[in-house]
Protein backbone atom coordinates (compact mmCIF):
# COMPACT_ATOMS: atom_id res chain seq x y z
CA UNK A 1 0.00 0.00 0.00
CA UNK A 2 1.19 3.50 -0.64
CA UNK A 3 2.24 5.49 2.40
CA UNK A 4 0.05 8.43 1.33
CA UNK A 5 -3.06 6.22 1.13
CA UNK A 6 -2.37 4.79 4.58
CA UNK A 7 -2.02 8.31 6.02
CA UNK A 8 -5.19 9.39 4.19
CA UNK A 9 -7.12 6.50 5.76
CA UNK A 10 -5.89 7.43 9.24
CA UNK A 11 -6.86 11.07 8.67
CA UNK A 12 -10.35 10.01 7.56
CA UNK A 13 -10.97 8.30 10.93
CA UNK A 14 -9.71 10.73 13.60
CA UNK A 15 -12.16 9.26 16.13
CA UNK A 16 -10.35 5.90 15.79
CA UNK A 17 -6.70 6.78 15.15
CA UNK A 18 -4.01 9.31 15.98
CA UNK A 19 -0.68 9.13 14.19
CA UNK A 20 2.66 10.81 13.73
CA UNK A 21 5.56 10.26 11.39
CA UNK A 22 8.78 9.63 13.30
CA UNK A 23 12.08 7.78 13.49
CA UNK A 24 12.36 4.94 15.96
CA UNK A 25 15.44 2.76 16.53
CA UNK A 26 16.95 3.89 13.23
CA UNK A 27 13.79 3.24 11.18
CA UNK A 28 11.48 5.85 9.66
CA UNK A 29 7.77 5.21 9.83
CA UNK A 30 4.43 6.04 11.35
CA UNK A 31 3.39 5.61 14.99
CA UNK A 32 -0.34 4.86 15.17
CA UNK A 33 -2.49 5.07 18.29
CA UNK A 34 -5.68 2.99 18.13
CA UNK A 35 -8.09 4.91 20.34
CA UNK A 36 -10.59 2.06 20.70
CA UNK A 37 -8.05 -0.44 22.07
CA UNK A 38 -5.61 2.13 23.52
CA UNK A 39 -2.59 0.66 21.72
CA UNK A 40 0.48 2.12 20.00
CA UNK A 41 1.93 0.48 16.88
CA UNK A 42 4.97 1.60 14.91
CA UNK A 43 4.89 0.81 11.19
CA UNK A 44 8.05 1.24 9.13
CA UNK A 45 7.58 2.69 5.68
CA UNK A 46 8.77 -0.63 4.27
CA UNK A 47 6.06 -2.54 6.16
CA UNK A 48 3.43 -0.10 4.91
CA UNK A 49 4.56 -0.60 1.30
CA UNK A 50 4.50 -4.40 1.65
CA UNK A 51 1.13 -4.88 3.41
CA UNK A 52 -2.50 -4.27 2.55
CA UNK A 53 -4.54 -1.76 4.58
CA UNK A 54 -6.60 -4.41 6.39
CA UNK A 55 -3.43 -6.21 7.52
CA UNK A 56 -1.92 -2.99 8.86
CA UNK A 57 -5.06 -2.08 10.78
CA UNK A 58 -5.32 -5.56 12.32
CA UNK A 59 -1.91 -5.06 13.88
CA UNK A 60 -3.14 -2.00 15.78
CA UNK A 61 -5.48 -4.16 17.90
CA UNK A 62 -2.65 -6.12 19.59
CA UNK A 63 -5.07 -9.02 20.09
CA UNK A 64 -7.47 -6.94 22.18
CA UNK A 65 -10.36 -7.25 19.73
CA UNK A 66 -11.48 -10.63 21.06
CA UNK A 67 -15.18 -11.28 21.51
CA UNK A 68 -16.33 -13.79 24.09
CA UNK A 69 -19.18 -16.06 23.07
CA UNK A 70 -21.17 -18.33 25.34
CA UNK A 71 -23.60 -21.15 24.63
CA UNK A 72 -26.67 -20.86 26.80
CA UNK A 73 -29.66 -23.19 26.43
CA UNK A 74 -28.79 -24.16 22.88
CA UNK A 75 -27.88 -20.83 21.29
CA UNK A 76 -24.75 -18.71 21.04
CA UNK A 77 -24.59 -15.13 22.24
CA UNK A 78 -21.86 -12.47 22.31
CA UNK A 79 -21.09 -11.63 25.91
CA UNK A 80 -20.40 -7.95 25.24
CA UNK A 81 -24.09 -7.46 24.37
CA UNK A 82 -25.28 -8.78 27.76
CA UNK A 83 -26.53 -6.54 30.56
CA UNK A 84 -24.50 -6.03 33.75
CA UNK A 85 -26.36 -8.68 35.75
CA UNK A 86 -25.92 -11.37 33.12
CA UNK A 87 -22.18 -10.60 32.90
CA UNK A 88 -21.83 -10.97 36.69
CA UNK A 89 -23.72 -14.26 36.55
CA UNK A 90 -21.35 -15.45 33.81
CA UNK A 91 -18.34 -14.86 36.11
CA UNK A 92 -19.85 -17.33 38.63
CA UNK A 93 -20.21 -20.16 36.11
CA UNK A 94 -17.87 -23.10 36.06
CA UNK A 95 -17.40 -26.17 33.90
CA UNK A 96 -18.31 -29.62 35.07
CA UNK A 97 -17.28 -32.98 33.67
CA UNK A 98 -19.51 -35.98 33.35
CA UNK A 99 -18.23 -38.78 35.56
CA UNK A 100 -18.79 -42.27 34.27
Amino acid sequence: MEKSKFIEHLRNYPHLYEFEEKDENGYSGILVKDKEFNTLTFFTYQAIEEKELIDLLRHTHHGKNVEWISRVTGYFSKINSWNKGKKEEFKDRYRTRDIE
